[in-house]
């Protein structure tokens, strides 16, 4: 029945999403917040207005939290990157950061997420025809956004050429105009700093400092087992994704072809931040392995099954949150 209502197209589905994050991230609230003194310009307001405060800082990355979880609902089915809407991806995105990330939930990168979903809806809405300097001018401005929020962000600027390469003709204004967009967030971030006296600014530091909800693999028992029974999944869901994208159209593998440009480009930024410091955030992982676990519960041979492993994952993640495997 849990995937069977999420399959739904019904946007009354998405009430849901509230209580979801609710009963997954409501323990945070007893876990005191990581407080970094070098954060990217828009962290460091946002860490000013919670403070040290376990609970705001708790209530802050439950509203991210349901915010992502809606806005990549509204990506997955307005692109129509699946066979059919649907709002699975609501539930699996969640349940799997819930699974992965360690006591708390609030995180620069949640906080910078909603500006990259925004970005990726708007750059990957271009068509092979057309002008499209707009939406990729917009696309990296609200990538750049993203990066004020958490550095590494910047990086995704690769993911707004591939996405433009598989869709488009190659002109070079569609590659440049990007990095022009990200340089003048910077500028002017840089100019208001300078104007309050906050210069000098750093930001390559900001990605040293530990992480306020890093990824925790492979500590406890509990998160021992919700790997066990996530990693099938993921498995079986990347073969239903490439299953998917042989028999769309050629739109649509060319816009399945940049999500998992997005996956990848995350997964080499993970490997890199592990290398430099040893930790990730767990949103980085838990936002493209919930687009990809999604597929595997759109249209299962075995409902039963289907519905056994996604009920399965929800109590290893429960588990997780409320069972002191933090």
């Amino acid at each position: 029945m849990l995937a069977a209502f999420f399959r739904s197209n019904q946007p009354a589905v998405l009430v849901s999403v509230p209580l979801v994050v609710a009963a997954l991230f409501v323990p945070a609230c007893w876990h005191a917040p990581v407080q970094n003194a070098s954060l990217m310009p828009v962290a460091s307001l946002m860490q000013h207005l919670v403070g040290g405060s376990a609970w705001a800082n708790a209530l802050a990355g439950m509203v991210l939290v349901a915010l992502a979880t809606v806005e990549l609902a509204i990506l997955v089915n307005a692109l129509e990157l699946m066979d059919r809407r649907n709002h699975l991806v609501a539930l699996t995105f969640p349940v799997l950061l819930a699974g992965l990330c360690g006591p708390g939930c609030y995180d620069p990168a949640l906080l910078g997420l909603p500006f990259v979903l925004f970005a990726l809806r708007r750059a990957w809405s271009i068509s092979n025809t057309g002008a499209a300097l707009a939406a990729l001018f917009d696309a990296a401005l609200l990538i750049g956004l993203a990066a004020l929020c958490y550095l590494p962000y910047a990086v995704l600027l690769v993911v707004l050429w591939i996405s433009t390469s598989l869709i488009r003709p190659f002109a070079w204004r569609e590659y440049v105009l990007p990095v022009i967009s990200v340089v003048l967030v910077f500028y002017i971030a840089w100019m208001a700093l300078h104007l309050a006296g906050r210069t000098p600014w750093r930001p390559l530091l900001t990605v040293m400092p530990d992480d306020m909800a890093p990824a925790v693999l492979w500590q406890g028992l509990s998160r021992k087992a919700f790997l066990v029974i996530a990693m099938p999944i993921l498995l079986l869901a990347l073969a239903a994704f490439y299953r998917s994208q042989a028999q769309s159209v050629m739109r649509g593998r060319n816009l399945r072809s940049a999500f998992m440009a997005l996956a990848l480009s995350l997964a080499v930024l993970m490997g890199l931040l592990s290398w430099l410091k040893g930790s990730f955030p767990a949103v980085l992982a838990a936002s493209p392995i919930g687009g990809i676990a999604a597929y595997l519960f759109l249209n299962p041979k075995r409902r039963w099954l289907a519905e056994l492993g996604l009920g399965a994952m929800l109590c290893a993640a429960l588990w997780v949150r409320w069972g002191g495997g933090m």
